[in-house]
C-alpha cells in the first residue's frame, strides 16, 4: 500500500473517531463529490430547537 494511501486511511480512521465521540456519524464520500471536493460527511441527529449543524461536508 502506498505511503499517501496509508495516510489517507489514518486521517479517515481520525476523522470517524472524533465524529463517533460527539455522536455524529461519518461517511466517506463517493467518487462524483470527491471529484467537486467533497471527502466525507459527517452527520447527525438535533432535537427540535437545536442551534447545531446537522450535517458538515469537508
Amino acid at each position: 500500500m502506498y505511503i499517501t494511501t496509508q495516510k489517507e486511511e489514518f486521517s479517515y480512521a481520525y476523522i470517524n473517531a472524533i465524529a463517533s465521540a460527539g455522536d455524529y456519524s461519518f461517511q466517506i464520500a463517493p467518487r462524483p463529490l470527491d471529484l467537486v471536493g467533497v471527502d466525507i460527511t459527517i452527520t447527525g441527529l438535533v432535537s427540535p430547537g437545536s442551534r447545531r449543524l446537522n450535517e458538515v461536508h469537508g
